[in-house]
């Protein structure tokens, strides 16, 4: 009987290492997407993130503590997410802002507001889950009626974090895997691909780029008010290096899926955000303090960053079967292409014919 205790707080361990990165991953998932958007199609890195996610959170703390539908709350947010998007592209667009700059001059502002919202609750901006509607205990609530067994009960509060948190993961990342495959996402992925050709073919690079940012926001709203929910709280602080585990994430996913096409780039995305939580959780076993984990955040995103450059240079010094000798022809091709147009122009210029 003495060795119970034991089991019991190795298997509520265990529980935690296996779930809490799972739903952190997934929720968190949706926010890294909305900076694959900035980063990725735009070549932006978007630093707002650090000051909507804060803002977003309290906001939606608010909210559902004033009993507000929780997905009008999530509909709340993506529209702030939006709102903040499309000042930030206007920052860049109009007044000639440096991208960098501008994200930074949103976060400040977004901060600035989540900090009066935190002083006006006197900082308490907390809700109790049990006793407030959220997206995700309405499920633990519908499958609480299943049964009154008290372990099915506790195996059913994490499951429907679970369940909500993939369903809304998948339809958000099929729904963008289709946008940008329509005339709009199309534009969209060649006027950040390249800016002189997409104007060229009749683009319209700045409201392409307004609108990228503002789909980039609603999706960083989005998920900020899904962490504010799960966590029932919101804090200043909840922003604080969310630009690395963003990026680290995106680079993560990009070593062990690729992004050779844009399907495989979403996906990465979403897998390297499980991914890295997971190694988080593993660090957190080093850090019992809790004080070091902000930079092993940063070392290892310093780490996946050379990963990721080694492998590249790699790839290209040690090709596939086949590439290689693809890649000759091909030069060889040009070379006798350029070959021809020479003697061509020789011929021209020495018969005194107009070419």
């Amino acid at each position: 009987m003495s060795f119970l205790p034991l089991v019991f707080d190795f298997a509520a361990s265990l529980r935690s290492f296996m779930i809490n990165p799972l739903v952190n991953g997934l929720i968190l998932g949706i926010m890294v997407l909305g900076v694959f958007i900035s980063f990725r199609i735009l070549n932006i890195a978007d630093l707002s993130v650090e000051g909507i996610l804060p803002m977003i959170t309290m906001v939606t703390a608010v909210f559902i503590d004033m009993d507000v539908n929780p997905i009008l709350v999530l509909l709340i947010s993506m529209a702030l997410g939006a709102i903040v998007g499309i000042l930030n592209a206007l920052l860049t667009v109009y007044l000639k802002i440096p991208p960098l700059l501008s994200g930074i001059i949103m976060m400040a502002l977004t901060f600035g507001v989540a900090i009066m919202i935190n002083s006006l609750k006197a900082g308490q901006v907390s809700f109790d889950a049990n006793s407030h509607l959220t997206v995700f205990n309405w499920l633990r609530n519908l499958l609480f009626q299943i049964s009154d067994n008290n372990v099915f009960r506790f195996y059913a509060s994490y499951l429907s974090y679970i369940l909500v948190a993939a369903l809304l993961m998948v339809i958000i990342g099929f729904a963008l895997y289709f946008f940008f495959g329509t005339e709009l996402g199309m534009s969209i992925r060649a006027a950040g691909k390249n800016k002189e050709m997409a104007e060229a073919n009749g683009i319209s690079t700045n409201k392409m780029s307004i609108i990228a940012l503002a789909i980039s926001g609603a999706l960083i709203g989005f998920a900020s008010s899904l962490y504010g929910q799960h966590n029932g709280m919101g804090l200043p602080t909840d922003g604080q290096g969310m630009i690395v585990i963003a990026l680290s994430s995106l680079f993560l996913g990009e070593i062990v899926i690729g992004a050779r096409t844009f399907k495989r780039s979403l996906l990465s995305a979403i897998i390297g955000s499980l991914l890295y939580w997971y190694v988080i959780q593993v660090l957190m076993l080093l850090d019992t303090q809790g004080y070091m984990l902000s930079v092993y955040k940063a070392l290892l995103l310093i780490a996946i960053i050379v990963l990721q450059f080694g492998i590249s240079v790699f790839k290209k010094s040690h090709p596939k079967g086949g590439e290689g000798v693809k890649r000759s022809k091909k030069e060889a091709l040009k070379e006798k292409g350029e070959e021809v147009a020479m003697n061509i122009k020789r011929l021209c210029l020495g018969g005194n014919y107009v070419c």
